[in-house]
This record gives structure tokens, sequence and C-alpha cells, in this order.
């Protein structure tokens, strides 16, 4: 069952009809049971020369009111993926969670097989995909409970192969309202647990605008979870 406002029913009609990348999902942010931030995932398709288009992905999310002074989130996440493959031009992080602060820029050359990562040359077996662009990926795809996909990943320097399971319908209540919805969850397939931060685990919409609701981010200090609140 689907509790929706009429300006988000109707963009859900437009995106069933049009395959237009350009929206904005703004988020409302917990840990802890708590709203600690609010959260932003922006996306936008253009048009470079004569070449394909490349999509642009912004995620950024900031800290509220006295969490602000506690522990302060401030990240912004720059993403530039070819629109055909999906697979990443660029990242460019800039983090700042609590006291930990990371600022990178990746380049990658697909038809040299490497990517540059600071000022590290890397070498790579394309196709790689980042966490992030996933979260529209997956919006591309047939979602069925019992799904299977397995992907590479990159976080900086690091790629690893993960498998995406889908699960059975839930009903997941979000202050956008309630949607009956598949969790995609990833697990390693060397079978070894996470470390690094940079997990997602995401809840699809079972409607044909498949958006993801609920995103549950792995953090350097826990796991912040976004629900969604409206679609721009």
């Amino acid at each position: 069952m689907r509790e929706i406002s009429i300006p988000l029913l109707f963009y859900c009609v437009l995106f069933g009809q049009t395959d237009r990348w350009t929206e904005s999902l703004n988020y409302h942010a917990y840990f802890s049971g708590i709203h600690v931030a609010e959260a932003e995932l922006k996306i936008s398709e253009q048009q470079i020369g004569g070449k394909n288009s490349v999509i642009h992905i912004l995620y950024q999310a900031k800290t509220i009111s006295v969490t602000d002074y506690i522990f302060p989130i401030n990240d912004k996440i720059n993403i530039d993926v070819d629109s055909k493959t999906w697979t990443p031009i660029s990242v460019k992080k800039v983090v700042r969670e609590g006291k930990y602060k990371h600022d990178s820029f990746t380049q990658f050359l697909p038809e040299e097989n490497i990517f540059i990562y600071k000022k590290d040359t890397i070498s790579y077996a394309h196709p790689v995909h980042d966490p992030y662009s996933l979260i529209y990926l997956f919006r591309k795809k047939t979602l069925s409970p019992g799904n299977k996909f397995q992907l590479n990943t990159i976080d900086g320097r690091k790629i690893t192969q993960l498998q995406f399971d889908v699960s059975s319908i839930e009903t997941i209540r979000v202050p956008a309202g309630e949607f009956d919805a598949l969790k995609v969850t990833p697990k390693r397939t060397d079978g070894k647990p996470f470390k690094n931060a940079g997990q997602l685990t995401i809840w699809y919409s079972t409607e044909i605008d498949k958006l993801p609701v609920k995103i549950s981010i792995k953090l350097k200090f826990g796991s912040l979870n976004l629900e969604l609140a409206n679609v721009d």
C-alpha cells in the first residue's frame, strides 16, 4: 500500500512514461533512530560535444541542528558516468565526518585499463561501478525476489566483487509515504566481511519508478539510514 502526495504521484506518472534522467531525491537521514542530517541524491544527463551523453550524480549530506556541533557530517560526492555502460568517468569526494576527513579525485581511462586515484595510476579490468551510481543502475534492471547480480565495485584504490541479492517484498514507511519495497543487499563473493565504509543496502519501491525509498549507508562511525522525504 502506498500513501503519497499529489506532486510525487504526478512525478511517478511522468517517470514511467519517459527515460529522462533529471531528478532530485531528498532524504531525512537517521542515526540510531534520531534525525541527524538531510541528504540529497541528484542526477542529470548532459551531452558532451558529439560524444555519448554523460550522467552526473551528486550525493551530499549535512547534519542539522545541534548534531552539527556534536558530530558534524558534511559529505559531497560528484560522479560522472557513461550513459551507456553506467561505469564511472570520474569521482570526486569531499568527506567530513567528525574528525575524519577525506578528499580525493579519481579519473578512469577504460580504453587503457587504468584509473588515476590521487597521484597513483592503477590498472584494472573493465567494467567497475561506483556504489552511488548503482542506486540508479538497479532502477533500470528487473528486480524480483530471488534475483542476484554480480558486479565489481570500486572505492578508492580497492575493487571488490559483490553479489547483490533481492529479497522478498516488505512494507516500508518513510516521510514520503508507505511503500511496498524490495531490499537489495550486497555481500562479498569471497566470503569476507565488509571492513570499509561505503556499503549500501537499498529498498526500491515495487512500482514502475523503482524509487530508492530507503538507503542504509555504512560510514566510518556506523550506519546512516536515508529515508525518502520528497522528489523534485
